[in-house]
């Protein structure tokens, strides 16, 4: 047990020292883009995008027009997932979101932005909502074998501080929709994430204990990579669907 203890200490430390996190999520639609559709019933449409349709901030409507020309209309509740190339335009659209604060500046991933090749959204049981489902992008592709980590649309943000007429910090996310083995999304809160960690990480205690108590919701990415590799997990790191 100890042996295991220390095992997980230093895989949390590696983990911390090489510095994985969640992709930036993208806020911006272009219509005319690839992208494609696996239905609940396992069906693939590929094609454009013609239209998408939110309400409250997610996903609850998408149009694709496909290689025939024929346009098919889908609701959030029909689709498994959806993909789209983001495009030049709203590459440098979140580069301009994420760099509203110098400490955005410094922490934003700019190649990461501009090199990824698609945009990942999932049907999921939206929080604190009886059976209302809504499209979410993922975070996390690639280590999300056990804990799927998705932008919270109307999620808190930092208070933002400037200087000078120059923000400072602010404007961080504060909170993400995470889903654990297909259960219904929780909202996991930068405030409350003593709690959330202990939840989320609940089957391993050896990697609760490895925390000693102080878990940061900053390092919520590798919390993650040391859960998966506590469960035997294979990393693939793809930003591309398969």
């Amino acid at each position: 047990m100890q042996k295991l203890k220390f095992t997980v200490s230093l895989l949390v430390l590696a983990f911390q020292a090489q510095a994985q996190s969640f992709l930036t999520p993208y806020s911006t639609f272009i219509s005319e883009k690839p992208s494609y559709v696996i239905t609940q019933e396992g069906d693939s449409i590929y094609g454009q995008l013609r239209s998408v349709i939110e309400q409250g901030g997610f996903i609850k409507r998408i149009n694709i027009k496909d290689e025939n020309g024929l346009v098919h209309k889908f609701k959030a509740e029909q689709i498994r997932r959806f993909a789209i190339k983001p495009g030049g335009f709203a590459k440098f659209e979140t580069l301009s979101e994420q760099s509203t604060s110098l400490r955005q500046f410094i922490k934003t991933d700019f190649r990461d932005v501009m090199e990824r090749e698609w945009l990942i959204y999932d049907r999921e049981l939206l929080p604190r909502r009886n059976n209302k489902y809504g499209l979410l992008q993922l975070l996390n592709p690639g280590f999300d074998q056990h804990i799927k980590v998705y932008d919270h649309p109307n999620g808190s943000k930092s208070m933002p501080i400037k200087l000078a007429g120059i923000r400072v910090v602010g404007g961080e996310d504060r909170t993400l929709l995470v889903v654990k083995d297909n259960q219904q999304a929780v909202i996991v809160r930068k405030v409350s994430y003593k709690q959330s960690f202990a939840d989320l990480f609940s089957d391993e205690p050896e990697l609760i204990k490895a925390i000693d108590g102080k878990p940061k919701f900053e390092d919520f990415a590798q919390h993650i990579f040391a859960y998966n590799d506590l469960k035997g997990v294979v990393y693939y790191f793809a930003t591309k669907i398969k």
